[in-house]
């Protein structure tokens, strides 16, 4: 029997994430939901109930709870077992986002199936691959399978000279190595076995003399359907390649606006919009796991070809709280939500 309300839980890494993490989906002011935050280590299973916080009469509360319809997953790591036994008890595809932290070398063969004009050549690291993609296309990215805000990334450039210069976030190099083997040595003690892969470098314009990115947050609606909330860029710290540490975001429009003329900006941005649900539906359809958002990181090359440079299963919320109008991007989960809630599932 269908209640009222839709209930909802929000599950995070830490209990210290809960009173922040709620309060912006409570600001959404969605009468229709009730909604609570915990932790993985929240859950009763004997006791079939969930130790949660929320907020009554503006007042933080800790209780405890029935497992509620349905829960919204922002952990990061959590292990995809842990949501299959949470589905035992409240229904299957009753949680979203089964999986946060995607792989990046297998979310590459997933989109490369159908999106390869747009994907720049990535293969799996080891020297001789590393060795070869160098003298091909003069700059590579290094990055770890499993890695989020640049963290571990290395930008790799051959020089006319022959000498190679390599380095984290910035332009500038830390190592400066005199040949191919030389390089080969020195970044394999850097890396260690931490599996990583090779991305191909894209030359991109900058903007006053700072990178760039643009980032598409796609989320599934009330109807639960695909859908683009917004299209921003991260604008880095003059030296900077790391784009997550970024000087500024804004919508994504005033950085096209700076480049194309607007018929060539409408252009570009349909391509967006078209890629974002398309890398969406390919990632959904072929992980197996139930998805309700992620984001997908666009660079434009020189002559405006767009190229998919990473996809996030934790799309990061923060990055939205300077830009005007934003509400969407914590409104649109809870409505996909209170879709799922008003759906039949198998117990």
């Amino acid at each position: 029997m269908k209640t009222k309300y839709s209930s909802i839980g929000i599950m995070v890494n830490k209990g210290n994430e809960r009173k922040y993490v709620l309060k912006k989906y409570l600001d959404c002011n969605m009468k229709s939901i009730k909604m609570f935050c915990f932790t993985p280590s929240d859950v009763d299973w004997e006791r079939k109930s969930i130790i949660g916080y929320h907020r009554v009469n503006r007042r933080w509360i800790v209780s405890r709870f029935p497992f509620p319809q349905v829960v919204y997953n922002r952990c990061y790591t959590l292990n995809p077992s842990f949501i299959e036994r949470l589905e035992k008890v409240i229904g299957i595809n009753k949680c979203f986002n089964h999986i946060n932290q995607f792989n990046k070398y297998e979310t590459y063969q997933k989109l490369n199936e159908w999106l390869v004009h747009h994907l720049p050549e990535t293969v799996p690291f080891d020297k001789e691959n590393a060795a070869r993609l160098l003298k091909i296309h003069k700059v590579l990215y290094l990055k770890p399978f499993y890695g989020h805000s640049g963290i571990g990334v290395y930008r790799v450039e051959l020089k006319n000279s022959g000498e190679i210069q390599f380095g984290h976030n910035h332009f500038l190099p830390e190592y400066l190595v005199g040949d191919i083997l030389q390089f080969q040595v020195r970044i394999q003690e850097l890396l260690g076995s931490t599996p990583y892969i090779i991305q191909k470098g894209i030359n991109t314009p900058k903007i006053n003399d700072k990178n760039f990115d643009i980032r598409v947050l796609v989320q599934k609606n009330m109807k639960g359907l695909w859908s683009v909330t917004n299209v921003v860029s991260r604008i880095a710290h003059r030296g900077y390649f790391n784009t997550s540490i970024c000087e500024k975001v804004c919508l994504s429009e005033e950085v096209l606006n700076f480049f194309y003329p607007p018929g060539m900006v409408n252009a570009i941005f349909q391509s967006i919009y078209d890629l974002s649900l398309r890398s969406a539906e390919i990632m959904e359809l072929h992980a197996g796991y139930h998805l309700g958002e992620l984001s997908v990181d666009f660079a434009l090359d020189n002559v405006g070809h767009i190229w998919i440079i990473e996809v996030n299963g934790k799309p990061q919320k923060d990055l939205y709280d300077k830009i005007r109008e934003q509400k969407n991007v914590y409104k649109r989960p809870l409505q996909y939500a209170h879709f799922l809630s008003r759906h039949e599932s198998i117990r």
